[in-house]
């Protein structure tokens, strides 16, 4: 993750001690208009998960969802969150401190992948490895759920572009994959106008 210096965590520590400028206290609408026209399989991870919004709101559309997350910050946010909810909701929740970029280390075989912003943090090259981890983790016919930013920005400490492009280039059918929907969307945030992003589903065959 050298895009946000040489000490990541304490980079994101720091960001989760405040509120960060992408939670907007619910999931991000284009992902879940992407899990409603393509309805995944449980259970359900959500890598990089932040303070747990949306495998909250997963868990409230009656999935199983597991996030996991590095900073432990962020986890105790979200297990926070997910105490208060009701016990129904809050028992198809769990929440984990751990590398998203290695998501066959929880061994299990999850119906879906959910990445709101995760895979934007990272230089390409240090996502090819995440791809094949994502192979290990997901049962056949899983699938993967991306919201990606679609612009670069010439600033530090911020997420790269992802284009259409890459997508196509990297889950391409010789590696086993089908890209059901990449289409332009938008990522909310609260300290600006929506950005421009990429929202994908694809499938594990």
């Amino acid at each position: 993750m050298s895009r946000f210096g040489a000490e990541p965590l304490e980079f994101f520590q720091n960001v989760y001690n405040d509120v960060p400028p992408w939670d907007v206290a619910a999931p991000q609408p284009a992902l879940i208009e992407l899990i409603n026209a393509f309805p995944p399989q449980n259970p359900i991870l959500d890598v990089g998960c932040g303070s747990g919004d949306l495998a909250i709101g997963l868990a409230q559309l009656g999935y199983t969802a597991v996030g996991v997350d590095f900073v432990p910050t962020a986890i105790e946010q979200a297990q926070a969150k997910a105490a208060a909810l009701p016990s129904e909701v809050a028992q198809r929740l769990r929440f984990l401190v751990g590398d998203g970029l290695k998501p066959s280390l929880l061994e299990t075989k999850f119906g879906a992948i959910v990445d709101t912003g995760f895979y934007h943090l990272f230089n390409q090259a240090d996502t090819e490895g995440f791809i094949d981890e994502l192979a290990q983790a997901l049962q056949p016919q899983g699938r993967y759920y991306l919201l990606a930013f679609g612009i670069e920005f010439a600033s530090v400490n911020v997420p790269r572009a992802i284009t259409e492009e890459e997508i196509r280039g990297r889950f391409t059918a010789e590696r086993g994959w089908r890209v059901l929907d990449l289409q332009p969307a938008q990522f909310l945030n609260r300290v600006g106008p929506p950005v421009a992003a990429l929202a994908a589903c694809i499938e594990r065959i």
